[in-house]
């Protein structure tokens, strides 16, 4: 396992979770808003995109029951006895 990749916590921390103003505002281009749209606002759209987001956990509850049955079919999970 990369180590780099699980902090002290044990929490992943990858560059893929990390979003910012600057995704808002691509998103935000789709719209024809990116230039018209309020830093206040892309801080509020980013902060309730994440915040108890039932679709986001699900989605990536799926990927980690995904990720686990992979591993288990190539017999690449070992076992701590």
């Amino acid at each position: 396992m990369n180590k780099k990749l699980i902090n002290d916590d044990g929490f992943y921390v990858g560059s893929e979770l990390k979003w910012g103003m600057d995704d808002v505002r691509n998103v935000l281009e789709r719209f024809g808003r990116a230039t018209t749209t309020s830093k206040e606002d892309v801080e509020r759209i980013l902060i309730a995109a994440f915040q108890d987001n039932y679709r986001l956990m699900e989605t990536i509850d799926e990927a980690i029951g995904d990720a686990i049955t992979y591993m288990i079919e190539e017999g690449q999970l070992k076992t701590e006895e």
